[in-house]
């Protein structure tokens, strides 16, 4: 069945444990007046929550695109690294939404009247296949009761039951195959139309430049996707702050671009790092703690990004020198391990 994250649902409507044992059921809640959201601020807020994982975890591959941005075919683009089944950063349902390769154009009026069929579709289906099934079972039975020791009458009167019972089952074979064609093809396209739908908004969040691209901007806008618009969902999630952000991946971005933007000359970026490192007032930085701790592999990305060619833009360098940080801590050898020890940083 199709559910707010398109991929299931469960429904849960009855106190059991009170049932079982008599105990009063409270009284039902009045509906609140007013319009009905689309997306609920639980839903909304853990979505916002893991987006700002998200983006911090690909920041430097995500970020480096965002400035960018300018047509649904570049979101694709930058956010393409999700898209790992080696790893669980595509599993989120926003994720599958923005990096789905195909799409057909949508509104939000549109995809309401699409998700209202598909809902009717949803409820049809499971009843054309329980009737299906029954069918199936009148006609096995009616199978089972034929026998050579009828009579001829009983025989021609069984036969026909076979017959009339197995011509149900095959109608209701054909309706259950037509409803559940159906859901699957519309199943497909309500997805294709959250695509562009997520992809434009994600379009006009970026172009629209009120808010710096940060990952807790990004994500407060993106969470309510693909069900209400990002500057709706930036409104609601502001008014309740995340806790989740300003991770050690991220406070190692923005460390190594305090050094980038500090450094005068490019040539000079290895020891000026090394020395801001050593700056006792970035003692307690978050960022700068865990790079003292791998300036082996820090000092060897910094001269490996430098030496490329063609060369890094310097807007693009912190960006560069991250994905290349991230790659060699990710799988050091042994040798690595050895002098990753011996060049520790301590203050």
């Amino acid at each position: 069945m199709y559910s707010l994250d398109g991929y299931g649902v469960g429904i849960a409507n009855a106190n059991v444990a009170d049932k079982i044992l008599g105990v009063p059921s409270q009284q039902k809640e009045k509906p609140q007046r007013g319009r009905r959201f689309a997306i609920d601020d639980g839903r909304l807020i853990g979505a916002r929550d893991h987006l700002i994982w998200l983006f911090e975890q690909t920041w430097a591959d995500v970020g480096e695109h965002l400035p960018w941005i300018k047509k649904p075919a570049d979101v694709l683009d930058a956010v393409r690294v999700w898209d790992n089944p080696n790893q669980s950063t595509g599993n989120h349902y926003i994720a599958k939404c923005l990096v789905r390769p195909s799409s057909v154009p949508a509104t939000q009026k549109w995809l309401t009247a699409k998700r209202s069929e598909l809902g009717k579709l949803n409820e049809a289906v499971p009843t054309a296949y329980d009737n299906r099934e029954k069918c199936r079972q009148a006609f096995e039975k009616a199978e089972r009761a034929m026998s050579d020791q009828l009579s001829a009458d009983d025989k021609a009167a069984v036969l026909d039951q076979i017959s009339r019972r197995g011509q149900r089952l095959s109608d209701a074979q054909t309706e259950f195959d037509s409803l559940d064609r159906k859901q699957r093809e519309l199943q497909e396209l309500v997805l294709d139309g959250e695509a562009s739908f997520a992809r434009d908004e994600f379009v006009r969040l970026c172009r629209s430049n009120r808010y710096r691209l940060t990952p807790t901007n990004i994500a407060n806008a993106l969470a309510g996707l693909p069900y209400i618009g990002w500057r709706q969902s930036a409104a609601r999630c502001k008014k309740h702050p995340s806790t989740h952000g300003e991770g050690q991946s991220i406070q190692i971005f923005k460390t190594i671009e305090r050094i980038v933007r500090s450094c005068v000359r490019r040539s000079d970026l290895v020891g000026h790092a090394e020395k801001w490192l050593r700056n006792k007032e970035t003692k307690k930085s978050l960022g700068a703690i865990a790079l003292r701790e791998k300036w082996y592999y820090l000092r060897w990305s910094i001269k490996t990004v430098l030496d490329l060619n063609p060369r890094v833009s310097t807007r693009n360098l912190p960006f560069a020198i991250l994905r290349e940080y991230w790659k060699r801590t990710s799988q050091p050898s042994n040798v690595d391990v050895l002098f990753e020890e011996e060049e520790r940083i301590v203050i």
